[in-house]
C-alpha cells in the first residue's frame, strides 16, 4: 500500500475549496491501495487570523514537523498549501533531498491585495519560491497554468476535478422553492460559498436593489454575513448547507452565480451544473475553463447579463456539459505525479 504524507495548512470543520477536494480524493483513493497521512493545523495550538477567524494559524515549530515527518514515514510528500505547515515541510524535504509535489491552490497574492493591500508581485515572488522546490505542480485548469507559466513557475501539471453525483444530481424540492418565493413568481439566483470579501460577492448583492424578477439566496457563512444581511434586506441567507441539503438548494435554483474573480477554479461551479443548474460568472480563470457558453452557462464582464443568458440554457444541456469532471481522473493524475522518496 502506497503511503502519501498530505500537508494542508486548511483541514475539516473549515469549508473550502482545497478541504472539499482532498477529502473527496481521499476517500476515493481507498479503494486504490492508497494511504493519506495528513498533517493539519489543528494536529496543534492554533490562532485565528486577524480579522478573519475562519482561517486558523498553527503555531508550531520546524522540530516538531521534522518528528511527526519521521514518525509518519512516508512513501510520498504533497503539499497542498503555501503556510506555516507547508513551509516546514518544504524545508524538511530541501534539507533531507527528499523530492516532493506540490499545488496551487489559493491565488494568494491577489487574496492579500483584496484584503490588506500587499503588493502583488511582492507575494508572487514569494509563492514562486516555495514552489520552486517541487518537483512537480498541480494546477486546476489550462488557463490557471498558463498564469503561472508567465510569471516564472515551471513543471507545472494541469489537474482536475470531480462530483459526487450521487449526491449532487437534479433533486427539486417544491416546499423549499415556495419558502423562497412564496408567490412563485420569480426566478430563484443562489450564490454558494465562503461569504467573505475576497469572493467578490458585493457585486452579486448590488443584483439585489436593482432587480423585481429575481430571488437571491446566499447559501454559505464568513465574516462579512452580518455586514451583507443588514445592507442587502431583500436577500436570504439560510447559512452553509451540505450533501444532499445543498443539492437541493442548487436543483431549486434557476442559475448559480459564481462571482469570484481570484479562483484557481471553483468547486461550486459543477456541483451547480451536476444538479442542472446553469452558472453566471466573469469572464476568469475556472469560470471560462468549466462553462460552456449557451450550454451550461454564461460568463461576461456584466453579471446580469450573464445571469439572463445563463437562464435561457436547458437543463439536460447543462448536466452534460461535466462528464469529465470525475474523481477517477482527478485521482490518477495525482498518483502519476508524486514522486516517491530516494
Amino acid at each position: 500500500m502506497k503511503k502519501v504524507l498530505l500537508v494542508s495548512d486548511t483541514w475539516t470543520p473549515q469549508v473550502n475549496g482545497v478541504v472539499t477536494t482532498w477529502k473527496n480524493l481521499i476517500n476515493h483513493a481507498k479503494n486504490e491501495n492508497i494511504n493519506f497521512e495528513i498533517i493539519h493545523p489543528f494536529l496543534f495550538k492554533n490562532f485565528a487570523w486577524p480579522f478573519y477567524k475562519e482561517i486558523r494559524l498553527p503555531i508550531v515549530g520546524y522540530r516538531t514537523i521534522k518528528e511527526r515527518i519521521g514518525k509518519i514515514d512516508p512513501d510520498y510528500i504533497h503539499v497542498a498549501t503555501e503556510g506555516i505547515l507547508g513551509w516546514h515541510t518544504r524545508k524538511y524535504c530541501n534539507k533531507n533531498n527528499i523530492p516532493f509535489t506540490t499545488s496551487y491552490h489559493t491565488k494568494f497574492p491577489e487574496f492579500l491585495w483584496t484584503l490588506y493591500k500587499i503588493p502583488k508581485f511582492i507575494t508572487y515572488k514569494i509563492i514562486r519560491k516555495f514552489h520552486a522546490s517541487s518537483s512537480k505542480i498541480l494546477v486546476n485548469t489550462p488557463t490557471m497554468k498558463k498564469d503561472l507559466n508567465s510569471r516564472g513557475f515551471a513543471n507545472l501539471v494541469e489537474w482536475t476535478r470531480g462530483i459526487d453525483r450521487n449526491i449532487f444530481k437534479p433533486s427539486f424540492d417544491n416546499a423549499l422553492r415556495q419558502k423562497i418565493d412564496p408567490d412563485g413568481n420569480k426566478k430563484i439566483i443562489i450564490y454558494v460559498g465562503r461569504v467573505s470579501k475576497e469572493k467578490n460577492i458585493d457585486s452579486f448583492c448590488e443584483l439585489s436593489k436593482n432587480s423585481d424578477l429575481y430571488k437571491f439566496v446566499i447559501v454559505g457563512d464568513g465574516p462579512i454575513k452580518e455586514r451583507l444581511k443588514k445592507h442587502y434586506p431583500n436577500i436570504i441567507f439560510p447559512g452553509y448547507k451540505f450533501g444532499e441539503e445543498l443539492a437541493k438548494y442548487y436543483s431549486t435554483a434557476d442559475c448559480s452565480v459564481f462571482p469570484s474573480v481570484n479562483d484557481t477554479f471553483g468547486n461550486t461551479i459543477i456541483e451547480s451544473m451536476a444538479c442542472g443548474t446553469p452558472v453566471a460568472a466573469f469572464p476568469v480563470n475556472g469560470p471560462i475553463d468549466i462553462i460552456k457558453k449557451d450550454e451550461s452557462g454564461f460568463y461576461d464582464q456584466d453579471l446580469n447579463l450573464a445571469i439572463g443568458e445563463a437562464l435561457k440554457t436547458n437543463k439536460e444541456d447543462v448536466i452534460g456539459s461535466i462528464k469529465k469532471y470525475n474523481w477517477d481522473l482527478c485521482l490518477k493524475i495525482f498518483v502519476d505525479t508524486i514522486i516517491p522518496r530516494n
